[in-house]
This record gives C-alpha cells, structure tokens and sequence, in this order.
C-alpha cells in the first residue's frame, strides 16, 4: 500500500502538468438544436446574464430574457435593438470602433461563445460556431471583462492556462498573437473566414505554406472583392476557395495542425485590431477534430475552387 500511494501521487503530478481538454460542447448553425440550446442557457440562469454582441434583434432570446423576472441581466452591444428588453439593463459602447464580441455568461461560469451575432438570420440562415461550456475560473474572467466595459474601465489582462488563451482587441495584440501561432504550423492550416483582408496575417500563412505547410481554406464568396487577400493567396499557391451557402459563412476560425483552434469574433482584418473583438485559442485535439470534422464538409459540399 506504501508503494502504490507515491506512484499515484507521481501519476497526480503528471497530469497536472500537462495539457487538460476543454470540456466544451461544439455546435454550428443553421441548425434546429441552436434555439433550444439557447433557450435551456437562460432558463438554467440562477443569479446573472451577461451579453456581449454586435447586434441583438433575435425576439426568441429577448422572449426568454424576459421570462428571467428579478436577476441581474445586462447586455452591451454596438448599436440598440429595434425592440424593447423589459427589466433589463442595456448599453450601447462608444469607445471602438465596431463593439464585435459574441458571448454569453450565465451566473458567472456558463459560456456561450462564438461567431454567431445574436439575430434569428445568425441561427437560422449563416453559418457560425458556438462553443458552450462551465468553466468557473475562464467565467470569472469574461465577466471581469465584461464590467469593464460596462462600467467604462480599460484592463488589458487576458485568460491563459494550459490549454485555452482568451484575448481581445484592441488592448490585446491580437493580429500578432494569431501571426505567431500561424508561424508554429508544421503540417495544415485550416481556416474558415467571413472576412481576410489582412495582408500581415497572409504573408504568415503564405510563409508557411512556402516552408511546405498545407494551408487551405474558404472565404465568403461577398467578402472576397475588393480588398481581400483571396487572390493573393492563391497567387502563392494556398489552396483557397469561395464559400456557396446560402447563407454567410460567418465563422471567424483557423485549425492548425489538426491540434490548435482560433475562433472567435475576430476577422483577419486590420479594423479589427481597432474593434472591441475577442478571441478564443484552444489547444485541444478532440476539440480541434470535431471544427475539422465540420471543416471537411464545408470543404467539400459548401465551397467553390
């Protein structure tokens, strides 16, 4: 019994000092489950509902806001909603240039957080993905986050552990941190963009892609014209191509080596590094595997060469 109490404390030890999975449950629209996955997010909330979005003209989450008599519920947006949010508190930030982040936190440790504007357009017609998942320590911090803006104050701290980098813009430098992680592919670049009009963040990729990096990836048929580095990319052999949904392709994501995800609110483009944007990078390969999985479809039914 002496010797089997060090081998698991040595076991313990390990594995505290290695890389831990997000446990998160990953979800791209247009799909049905978006509505009621956002509906059960409300209906769990106990004590607070804090919302960060662009814009917010959805009535089916302004309905369930509602129902919520007496918490404590705030949301900042870029612009007002066309409608009236009864007992809820709403502000309208001033300071960026576009206010871009999209997330939700639900009594300080449920998060929704993603690329999806909360419209009934981002959930039913426009692609985007939404990460939903209970993690107190990354609660406390969005949260702390989010009262800053709230409350006007300027912080520019970001969430770091093991396996997941939160940053914003503009207090983070975000377009260089995603530049850093582009310079770190060995095998695949994977992405999956609304917007590309970076020349900074191309060169990153076309670099590696020179180095013998695979690097493929879809754009927004709209967005590709007239200031997008589509071509440009092409020109140096990155295998890219034109997204034919119906709706956008408004996800923001890069995969890299199968192994590193970026998402979040943040086009590759240089207002976003004027924007209030946020940004997610996970290092997670079951997490990485399942916006591949989604990736590879889109690929090969959703896009144009």
């Amino acid at each position: 019994m002496k010797k089997i109490i060090p081998i698991i404390f040595l076991i313990f030890l390990f594995l505290s000092k290695n890389i831990y999975p997000i446990t998160a449950s990953l979800y791209f629209t247009p799909d049905k489950r978006s509505e009621q996955i956002i509906k059960d997010l409300i209906m769990c909330a106990e004590e607070s509902i804090y919302i960060a979005g662009y814009s917010f003209t959805w009535t089916l989450l302004s309905n369930e806001l509602d129902k919520k008599k007496g918490l404590d519920i705030k949301v900042m947006l870029d612009t007002f909603p066309p409608f009236d949010l009864k007992n809820i508190e709403i502000k309208v930030d001033k300071r960026s240039a576009l206010f871009h982040p999209k997330f939700i936190i639900v009594d300080g440790k449920r998060i929704l957080f993603g690329s999806g504007n909360f419209t009934e357009s981002s959930f039913r017609m426009h692609h985007n993905n939404f990460l939903l998942f209970t993690d107190e320590k990354i609660g406390i911090f969005l949260t702390k986050k989010f009262l800053s803006w709230w409350n006007e104050e300027r912080i520019d701290d970001e969430y770091k552990d093991k396996t997941v980098r939160i940053l914003f813009s503009p207090e983070n430098n975000c377009e260089k941190i995603i530049s850093e992680e582009i310079k770190l592919a060995k095998e695949s670049i994977c992405f999956a963009l609304y917007h590309f009009t970076s020349k900074e963040l191309a060169k990153s990729m076309i670099r590696r892609n020179l180095a013998g990096v695979k690097v493929n990836g879809m754009i927004e048929n709209v967005s590709v014209e007239p200031h997008s580095v589509f071509n440009g990319l092409k020109g140096f052999g990155c295998n890219v191509r034109r997204s034919n949904r119906a709706g956008f392709l408004h996800d923001k994501f890069i995969i890299i080596d199968r192994e590193v995800v970026i998402t979040g609110s943040y086009n590759l483009t240089a207002s976003a590094r004027r924007n209030n944007e946020s940004v997610m990078i996970i290092r997670d390969k079951n997490l990485a595997s399942k916006f591949m999985k989604e990736w590879l479809k889109m690929w090969r039914f959703y896009s144009l060469p």
